[in-house]
């Protein structure tokens, strides 16, 4: 069962709870009483349809037995009948739901190819080939109407103009290449793009038209169910439950007659509804039981199913070519075009494979050059860390340094004649940097420079402070490569990461051209955002529009059995409105971020607009409605993002 009618009739399977044994009947439970028992144990959940037939046709064994001996057997029967009702109430609710939207996803595919630039002409592309399959057999059968062997000769100009006449071949043409256009046209002078574009509209229309009756049928079961919560709490007297119970039986057996716009069978029906919910309503305790579970079983072992298949035949007389016949195109038109690239791109074919056998070099070479070699060295990296150097090693600085330091010491001895105590304070300058002796001794020689450079030391000083700068050039060298090894992670990753971007682009392209572009981007995808945008809008139309109920019978049977005479709103557009929320809330749980603020607020949103306890009137849900074109216009795109045209699939 999908999550919306689960929320929005889960109120229904509280109610109703078997009712407290009296003293005289809690003495021992019968074996009818257990069995009664169990079946509401299983009745506590939704039943798929196998289960609930299951499940009536035990109910219905237990009713044709002889009199109910306590007044709990009675009691509980009346319970587990109540719960069937609610069980085919919701199986009822599902499948009209179900039609509902699967007749308005369809519409608006046709919708999309009528209005949008050159997808009239791609459709008829597509269809072509089946349009002429049509024509000629047609052709065929015509002629073998004629009891003419079939040849070639048959299809000369002559013998077809002598089958044929000109108004029978314009008319068999009209019939195989445009079958849904019924208005007269000229074959022959009208551009076969706007005919096809009319095909699509009076598809449209009539995927509409069977929409909007399939949700005046949900519409009407949706509008009942204040009925169906009175009956199963037990509200009102035990003649008010009965005509209620009389009156949801006759409306379920409605709500699954035909009801196309032709058809007499529903019209006298709905006059007939409250002579049959009256008598009904004449039969006392375990008779009226034994009366209303054989409809409840022919309403969901037959007439459900004989409206699913009827409304399944309409619908596929009028939906979306199938898949294949909307590929088939870019399957025959796009390796010769790719070939004929290929070919005007390349002279020759042996290019042409030198080109292909570098392409899958490059292919070959970037997956492991720039691919799984970086997420390697990552994983590495991670793992162990790295103590290799990358602009200098430990061990040449340190070489550098006592090889200054050996130089200093040996000129201070020899020259300024330190004794080991002052050589080790030298040695401890050094090591912080600090010249000032031999820069003493440097100052002095630079005063006769020639004479110290021949006989003195000013070339061993100059030597000295060479290798000082070596030292110096080396420790920030060194810091250098700390700070390099610091963040070797973050290099790697941003020298993996264009690689990466690259397969995670390549790889949504290859996605999108398999699976189309109807799921591609933000929260669904732009096509989804416009479908929900279109629903919101259709919302916010209904809550607008005059409130006139096209079925007076229906509405007085339901106003009747609440008891309350509230204008109730019209059928259609409630069953539209269920409708468009339940495409919002589907929306709001396939496609927004799952345990999200995001998803909790939107789902918050839908369940006041939905209002499934029937405490706002008209205008608190245009409040509701205003609230979220505020908080989710912007997010969702419906101030024009949502709204651009969806690529056609």
């Amino acid at each position: 069962m999908s999550v919306f009618l689960t929320h929005h009739t889960q109120s229904l399977l509280q109610t109703a709870l078997p009712p407290a044994a009296s003293d005289a009947d809690s003495i021992a439970y019968t074996d009818r009483q257990d069995r009664l028992h169990d079946l509401l144990v299983r009745l506590n959940n939704p039943q798929k349809r196998d289960a609930l037939v299951d499940i009536l046709q035990t109910l219905t064994e237990i009713a044709a037995e002889a009199q109910f001996q306590h007044s709990t057997d009675e009691a509980l029967a009346w319970a587990a009948l109540n719960r069937c009702i609610v069980a085919v109430y919701l199986q009822i609710m599902e499948a009209l739901l179900s039609q509902a939207a699967r007749a308005d996803e369809e519409a608006d595919w046709w919708r999309m190819v009528e209005q949008r630039g050159g997808g009239t002409a791609w459709y008829l592309l597509q269809t072509f080939p089946g349009r002429l399959k049509k024509l000629s057999d047609q052709m065929l059968r015509t002629i073998r109407s004629h009891n003419r062997p079939i040849s070639l000769s048959t299809f000369a100009p002559s013998s077809i103009n002598h089958l044929l006449p000109p108004i029978m071949f314009i008319r068999i043409c009209k019939e195989s290449l445009f079958p849904h256009l019924q208005h007269p046209y000229n074959l022959f002078k009208t551009n076969p793009i706007e005919l096809t574009r009319q095909e699509c509209k009076v598809k449209r229309l009539k995927l509409e038209e069977l929409r909007d009756q399939t949700a005046e049928r949900l519409g009407v079961l949706s509008n009942l169910r204040s009925v169906v919560y009175d009956t199963l709490a037990g509200r009102g007297s035990l003649d008010e439950a009965r005509e209620r119970l009389a009156n949801i039986v006759c409306l379920l057996e409605w709500s699954l007659t035909d009801h196309d716009l032709d058809s007499q069978e529903a019209r006298m029906l709905s006059l007939s509804l409250p002579e049959r919910a009256m008598q009904l309503k004449d039969l006392h305790g375990p008779e009226a039981i034994r009366k209303i579970l054989p409809q409840l079983q022919g309403l969901l072992s037959t007439s459900l199913q004989v409206d699913g298949s009827r409304s399944d035949a309409a619908i596929r007389s009028l939906q979306r070519p199938s898949r294949l016949t909307r590929l088939w195109p870019r399957f025959v038109f796009l390796p010769p075009l790719a070939y004929l690239a290929f070919k005007v791109i390349f002279n020759s074919r042996a290019q042409l494979y030198a080109t292909l056998a570098d392409t899958k070099a490059t292919a070959i070479g970037f997956w492991h050059g720039w691919v799984l070699e970086p997420v390697r060295g990552i994983i590495e990296t991670v793992r162990t860390g790295s103590d290799t150097a990358v602009v200098v090693s430990k061990e040449g600085l340190n070489s550098d340094l006592d090889s200054l330091e050996r130089m200093v010491t040996a000129l201070a001895k020899e020259k300024l004649k330190f004794n080991p105590v002052q050589l080790t304070e030298l040695s401890t300058q050094l090591r912080q940097g600090d010249l000032t002796p031999v820069l003493k001794i440097y100052e002095n020689d630079i005063k006769s420079p020639i004479s110290s450079a021949l006989t003195g030391s000013l070339i061993r000083t100059l030597l000295i402070q060479v290798q000082k700068t070596k030292v110096d050039i080396d420790l920030a060298a060194s810091g250098i490569d700390k700070l390099l090894r610091s963040q070797e992670l973050t290099f790697a990753f941003v020298g993996v990461a264009p690689s990466i971007t690259i397969l995670y682009f390549f790889s949504n392209w290859l996605k999108n051209l398999w699976a189309g572009s109807s799921g591609r981007g933000r929260f669904g995808g732009r096509h989804r955002r416009e479908r929900v945008w279109i629903a919101i809008r259709r919302i916010e139309r209904l809550l607008n529009a005059p409130n006139t109920n096209s079925n007076l019978s229906l509405e007085a049977i339901i106003q009747n059995s609440t008891g309350r005479h509230k204008s109730l709103p019209p059928s259609l557009t409630t069953g539209l409105l269920l409708l468009s929320i339940d495409h919002l809330r589907s929306y709001g749980v396939n496609y927004l971020p799952p345990r999200s603020r995001l998803q909790m607020g939107f789902l918050e949103d839908v369940d006041d607009l939905e209002d499934a306890g029937a405490t706002l009137n008209r205008e608190d849900r245009l409040l509701v409605v205003q609230r979220m074109w505020r908080s989710w216009g912007r997010v969702l795109g419906w101030g024009g993002d949502a709204v651009g045209l969806s690529e056609l699939h």
